[in-house]
């Protein structure tokens, strides 16, 4: 998928060719093999240089950004740990390479297809397998020796209050009563003392705060594994959200076609990847509070002043022989973590409408310009007068919406959600602001909000945007889809989208007239309604498929 490419009409999601990827080094070695990795052996510092060398390269190369091993950085010399990779999942590209589809041969919208289907088909689903041992217990560290600075922990943005241990990773817990496993990331920085970090969880809105709750209730400290460096599908799955409380160790299983080999802890009853690079185990009491920030957060923002957040003690670290530690950057878009959000929040939101018996839904997006969080675009059929209102009550109606759908956005069944361009030319011409915009003050929304004050942290204004055309016109013979008066009345002047004979004959004789794009350009070389010029699409205008 080239870069700025805009994503045809969903075809079907390509047949399986599940990979999977043993370890962080066989992914990297993945990686290699189809260009996708920079080596940097120059010595960086760990204190914000390696941050903004990240900041730089997402921020000039975009979608072309290449992940990033760094080799050699400073205060860790061989054989101390002195590696650090970033920037998996900073890549439409490499994400499709994670799923085992083919990255020139696939959509976006194919991308949220499969992850759909992997979550949802429990079938599927791959339970880890126990194994002895493995690589991860190469080295054990216990008691005194344990030093969370044998890290090369990274200072990414000036503005932080500390170094982040915690940034992709995946955190392990286990709820005391049913025993249901859950994996996901949550932000860990690094306290003044050095076996102990903050850590950023929401009792209310991630499935991590159903376990502390209950450990809350019983006053005990809850067991935490902590997974640095893990094979690619686990590290995906932690950074999203699921509607269902599921052990994402199983999907991961289910994208890679294999289970995930785990070991038992040393120090906590939870089982960790055999072939991970770092594991930090240890517990949280959930009544204990330091104060911790802040951070760059995922608005690319600080939004958030210090303040009171649970502390994880550590109680062993096991490694690998010379292992990578795994990180990635936090600020404004677009980050690794904005793609692996805006696909998971895209899952998410379309499973909310399934589920709450919504039909006509052909896409969703979450755009990655608005941080995977704060936009929801919804390309729907429309049904029922006010199907948009439906849509919206829906998804704000969800416990996402304390982080996301501050817009939302809905369109007609043409329109493709992940295209701003296309989107914005729907807003421009079939909303009217007075009848189709509706604002609903003062809803429970992310307290990362920047134009929210801190006095106000917590509930934003949602706004919804009805972009498809209105439901209750009637027909017009002036309309016509052939022509003013002339075969179907239409509720909607038709548009000039091409939908002829004369249109498919030109795509037949198309390599004939030699028309090729200039070797030089400013922008995307591909143009915004591409995918209209497909022969399907073409013909699903003429046979009405489509409207006009």
């Amino acid at each position: 998928m080239a870069s700025g490419a805009t994503t045809p009409k969903l075809k079907g999601v390509p047949k399986d060719r599940r990979v999977a990827f043993k370890d962080l080094r066989e992914w990297i070695a993945a990686l290699e093999a189809e260009g996708q990795v920079a080596r940097v052996t120059e010595q960086v510092d760990w204190k914000f240089e390696i941050g903004t060398i990240l900041r730089r390269t997402w921020d000039i190369h975009g979608d072309a950004s290449p992940a990033i091993l760094f080799e050699n950085i400073k205060d860790y010399q061989s054989p101390a740990i002195n590696k650090l990779f970033a920037g998996t999942f900073r890549s439409w590209f490499r994400t499709a390479m994670m799923f085992g589809m083919d990255p020139r041969n696939t959509s976006r919208a194919e991308i949220i297809q499969m992850l759909k289907r992997r979550i949802n088909d429990r079938s599927e689903h791959i339970p880890p397998r126990i194994v002895k041992t493995g690589p991860v217990k190469d080295n054990i560290l216990l008691g005194d020796d344990i030093n969370l600075e044998i890290l090369p922990i990274p200072h990414w943005n000036q503005r932080d209050g500390g170094r982040l241990v915690g940034t992709f990773h995946t955190v392990i817990t286990k709820d005391p009563q049913t025993g249901w496993v859950n994996c996901g990331t949550y932000r860990m920085m690094m306290m003044d003392c050095n076996t102990e970090t903050g850590i950023q969880l929401d009792p209310a809105s991630q499935h991590i705060g159903e376990h502390y709750y209950k450990q809350l209730e019983e006053d005990k400290p809850m067991e935490v594994a902590v997974v640095i460096g893990q094979e690619p599908a686990l590290g995906f799955m932690s950074c999203i959200p699921t509607v269902d409380p599921l052990n994402e160790m199983e999907i991961a299983g289910a994208i890679r076609g294999e289970a995930i080999d785990v070991v038992p802890c040393e120090t906590v009853d939870l089982h960790v990847p055999a072939n991970a690079e770092i594991v930090l185990e240890g517990t949280i009491h959930p009544k204990e509070r330091k104060m911790e920030g802040p951070c760059g957060e995922y608005p690319g923002y600080y939004g958030n002043i210090p303040g009171p957040k649970p502390v994880f003690r550590c109680k062993a670290i096991t490694y690998r022989n010379d292992p990578i530690f795994r990180g990635t950057l936090e600020g404004h878009p677009i980050n690794e973590d904005h793609m692996t959000l805006a696909i998971g929040h895209s899952v998410y939101a379309w499973d909310i409408l399934e589920r709450n018996s919504i039909k006509g839904i052909q896409d969703v997006a979450m755009p990655l310009d608005s941080c995977g969080y704060a936009t929801c675009v919804v390309s729907v059929r429309p049904l029922v007068e006010g199907h948009a209102e439906i849509i919206a009550s829906a998804l704000w109606g969800s416990k996402a919406t304390i982080w996301a759908y501050k817009y939302i956005i809905v369109v007609d069944e043409d329109i493709d959600p992940w295209n701003s361009e296309q989107v914005n030319w729907s807003i421009a011409w079939r909303v009217a602001p007075g009848e189709d915009i509706h604002i609903w003050k003062r809803h429970r929304g992310s307290r990362l909000d920047p134009r929210v004050p801190p006095e106000d942290k917590g509930f934003q204004d949602h706004m919804l945007i009805d972009a498809t055309r209105p439901y209750h016109w009637a027909p017009r013979e002036i309309w016509g889809t052939e022509g003013v008066g002339k075969g179907i009345p239409l509720k909607f002047p038709p548009s000039t989208r091409p939908a002829s004979q004369i249109c498919l004959d030109v795509n037949k004789k198309w390599d004939s007239y030699g028309i090729k794009p200039t070797k030089e350009y400013m922008g995307s070389p591909e143009g915004m309604m591409r995918h209209w010029w497909t022969d399907e699409e073409i013909q699903r205008v003429i046979d009405l498929k489509v409207m006009p």
